[in-house]
């Protein structure tokens, strides 16, 4: 687990240091005016019952409208400054964000899991936003203030002034030693809930036919008691903690008080400094109320940073290469050996898979379903690093390579992928820039697809839903072929790409792919469960 130290640094490298520097200084000052405005108020109201002249009174009166508008003034400037620190560094955490999930998504783990990453992702997020408003910035200015205080007080009453900052290190610790925080109170009752509560919520209907939604709700019922106490638990010990600090905060006063009578007593101060004292002390104590809640918002905080500074192992890349060492003419296109891969490391899915493609080498991937071959096609175009073995590409090792130098060698539309929104000419444009319409014709005509497109009202601007929803299965595999051609690299890979089509279309497909590829010099690499699709091609590797 990482230190608070290596969890914090990060956020605070985050924020710009004049608006924490002006965040910081605004809450001091303006906290400062608060305890000046109650001294102040405190000094007239026990100089004016000795019906002094008026004269006498004037500053007494000027420090109070002072400190009374400079502290409206300055709790102003410290929300405004505090809430520019806090949204400019949310905004560089969801740019880290951003970068960390391009970086790393996919994970092996499956979507699940995936999406259960990004949503830790995005809550922690707007967790730390926080931080700097309720974890940062109170604490500064009342530590600052309690050790002003009681350097003031240490020459009248002398160590019991060391209490303020005792006091102060109380309100920020008994909340972390007394109670669970707050993200994980009930944190893993509320996801076993709210799981429970989808599950029921999408299958409802089945439930009713089999009789089993009575067991489900009473199992539901359970989950929630569960919460529910869990959460009570989390109140009563946040009312325990405030209570016992109220306590402290009584005795604290007590003893200063004691010590000031005694100092007034025998003449060390007069008893109109002993009133202004006893407001100040008031009004500092007042300062402390809010670090019981930034205890437990830097405990949240800590939670939130855990996700956001740390990348799951499954999903590293290797690290691009210094210098791409020269490809070796002699060399195959593409070179597997040893190949192992698992999405858990104790169930591979790939184990020792060796095998290599020369150019022009038509070469099929043949397995059952669940045999890996789409996993394969992943590793290939770098969606994952290499856990044990090698891949080399015109002898080149993979890892010498980042993952967008290696997926140039592939054209690769993979099983499951999405494809935005948009007419089919923007479809092309956005994966090869500057495209004729000529090549995009091109490439639906040897998909097989040409027809198809051609006999829609606007032809290649006919909009298409997200993922080509408004398409049968197999013409979007087959626009997902004519995508993969038209982008020129050394090695098509095609993921089922006769899914859905009948003999006769699979078959012309197949043949008008072959020969796009003889005539452009490029090799076929297609994933297939079909015997008589790998037939068609030189060589064929099982899974």
């Amino acid at each position: 687990m990482k230190s608070v130290y290596q969890l914090f640094c990060p956020l605070l490298r985050l924020a710009a240091p004049g608006q924490l520097a002006a965040a910081a200084t605004a809450s001091l000052t303006a906290a400062i005016c608060a305890l000046g405005l109650m001294g102040a108020a405190a000094w007239l109201i026990t100089s004016a019952a000795l019906q002094p002249p008026l004269a006498e009174l004037a500053l007494g009166i000027t420090i109070v409208r002072t400190c009374g508008i400079g502290r409206a003034v300055f709790r102003y400037a410290d929300r405004w400054f505090s809430h520019q620190l806090a949204f400019h560094s949310h905004t560089q955490l969801q740019l880290k964000l951003y970068d960390q999930a391009a970086a790393t998504l996919p994970l092996r783990t499956g979507m699940a899991s995936q999406g259960l990453w990004l949503h830790q992702l995005t809550s922690s997020c707007q967790t730390l936003r926080e931080f700097y408003l309720r974890a940062l910035l109170p604490p500064i200015a009342s530590l600052l203030l309690s050790l002003l205080t009681s350097f003031v007080l240490f020459g009248t009453i002398g160590t019991v002034s060391l209490l303020l900052p005792l006091l102060w290190l109380s309100h920020l610790l008994l909340p972390c030693l007394l109670e669970t925080p707050h993200g994980a109170a009930g944190g893993q009752a509320k996801a076993a809930y709210r799981s429970a509560l989808l599950d029921a919520a999408s299958g409802q209907a089945e439930l009713l036919v089999a009789g089993s939604l009575p067991a489900v709700q009473s199992r539901l019922a359970a989950l929630a008691r569960q919460l529910r106490q869990e959460q009570q638990q989390g109140q009563h010990q946040t009312l325990y903690s405030d209570l016992l600090l109220q306590v402290l905060d009584a005795l604290v006063l007590i003893l200063l008080l004691a010590s000031l009578t005694s100092a007034a007593l025998s003449g060390t101060q007069t008893f109109i400094e002993l009133t202004v004292w006893l407001f100040l002390l008031l009004a500092l104590q007042s300062e402390f109320q809010p670090l019981a809640a930034a205890a437990r918002a830097f405990q949240e905080s800590q939670q939130a940073a855990a996700p956001l500074f740390s990348v799951p192992v499954a999903a590293t890349c290797p690290p691009p290469a210094s210098a791409a060492s020269s490809p070796l003419a002699t060399a195959p296109l593409l070179a597997v050996s040893h190949l192992t891969f698992g999405y858990h490391e104790q169930m591979p899915i790939l184990h020792d898979i060796s095998f290599t493609v020369t150019a022009g080498a038509h070469t099929a991937i043949l397995g059952d379903s669940g045999s890996g071959k789409t996993t394969l096609g992943c590793l290939l175009t770098a969606c994952w690093p290499v856990p044990a073995g090698t891949i080399r590409l015109q002898g080149q090792d993979s890892t010498s390579l980042s993952p967008a130098q290696q997926r140039e060698y592939f054209s690769a539309p993979l099983q499951g992928c999405d494809l935005p929104a948009g007419s089919i000419r923007s479809l092309f444009l956005r994966l090869i820039p500057g495209i004729s319409d000529e090549a995009i014709w091109h490439s639906l005509q040897v998909a097989q697809l040409a027809a198809v497109i051609g006999k829609l009202p606007a032809g290649l601007d006919s909009p298409l839903t997200s993922s080509a929803g408004n398409l049968s299965g197999g013409e979007r595999n087959r626009l997902l072929t004519a995508l993969a051609i038209a982008r020129p690299a050394p090695i098509l890979l095609l993921d089922e790409p006769t899914a859905g089509l009948d003999e006769k279309t699979a078959s012309a497909l197949l043949t008008a792919v072959l020969d796009e590829l003889d005539e452009k010099q490029r090799t076929l690499l297609i994933i297939t469960h079909d015997p008589l699709a790998a037939a068609r091609v030189q060589q064929v590797v099982r899974l």
